[in-house]
């Protein structure tokens, strides 16, 4: 049998709060832990792999919860490491720019997003940053594998990936080479990752994924809940169209908004679309994490 597909997932914007619930779509509206939890226990149930992205000053600064709800999602969050579940950084805030000296948000009106794509950041300064990071995370219960950006940068700041290689060899990760999800590529057949810093038995590799999000996406809309687009009844889809083309990997992204049980309008789509990726596909294709897929093609050099 020919090789199988590594399939694995991205899932952004893990936060105890979450946008787009129906009817107070433009509000933060608490998500429980449990539900959490619920997709915790669902991945391992059915023998999932992925990466989730904890972003610790997305609401406030989850080190220092406000009550008993962002404690409970804390503590839930800090149990991602028991699970095949690669903790991704989503960077600090997913908003504006954070001044780790203080502790609290910048007011300069400077925002992540803006910063990855400036290339006039040096090396140090990011790798400052993606440090304190990784810090609070740890205080967290977190220890990050890999990094998923704010947004899709087609065009980030080459010393994002040489920080990123800096830290590795520094042991700042648990691993030595380090997933970074920064693009959406569908339709490029086949996809692998792609090195973007290597020194040695180190290395930073661009993993995109290779399907838009239609699990109700970051909106939580009907309007983009569509498990065909991934694969329909025949076995025809984006995702489908990797696998039978043997494609070294096939990976997927979501967002907590239309994913999470509580709220989420695409938590029912997604379990048929794993029912489907299952029953058509389930012999030909390997479940793997991120951060396994990216060391497997480093071996591989």
């Amino acid at each position: 049998m020919a090789s199988r597909t590594r399939v694995s997932f991205f899932l952004d914007d893990m936060a105890p709060y979450a946008t787009g619930v129906p009817g107070r779509e433009d509000e933060w509206c608490p998500i429980d832990g449990d539900a959490l939890i619920e997709v915790r226990e669902y991945m391992k149930a059915r023998g999932l792999a992925g990466a989730m992205s904890v972003i610790p000053g997305m609401c406030g600064l989850l080190t220092r919860p406000k009550d008993a709800h962002e404690r409970k999602f804390a503590e839930a969050l800090g149990r991602l490491g028991d699970y095949p579940m690669d903790p991704h950084m989503e960077i600090m805030t997913h908003g504006a720019l954070f001044d780790f000296s203080k502790m609290v948000l910048t007011e300069d009106g400077s925002t992540e997003m803006d910063w990855l794509d400036d290339h006039t950041i040096s090396v140090a300064a990011c790798r400052d940053y993606f440090l304190g990071t990784i810090k609070v995370g740890r205080e967290l219960g977190v220890h990050y594998t890999g990094f998923s950006t704010p947004g899709t940068h087609p065009d980030m700041n080459p010393n994002v990936w040489t920080a990123f290689l800096e830290l590795a060899e520094a042991g700042e990760f648990p691993n030595e080479v380090v997933p970074v999800f920064a693009t959406v590529e569908e339709g490029t057949i086949p996809m692998a990752p792609r090195s973007k810093a290597v020194r040695g038995r180190f290395g930073v590799y661009d993993v995109a994924s290779g399907v838009w999000d239609y699990i109700a996406s970051w909106r939580n809309s009907p309007d983009w809940v569509n498990v065909d687009h991934y694969l329909d009844a025949e076995g025809n889809g984006f995702l489908a169209d990797l696998i039978k083309a043997e494609s070294p990997m096939a990976l997927f992204h979501m967002h907590w908004q239309g994913l999470n049980p509580q709220t989420g309008l695409g938590w029912k789509a997604f379990q048929e679309m794993i029912d489907r990726l299952m029953s058509q596909f389930g012999d030909r294709i390997l479940w793997q994490r991120p951060s396994e897929i990216a060391a497997a093609f480093h071996r591989a050099r």
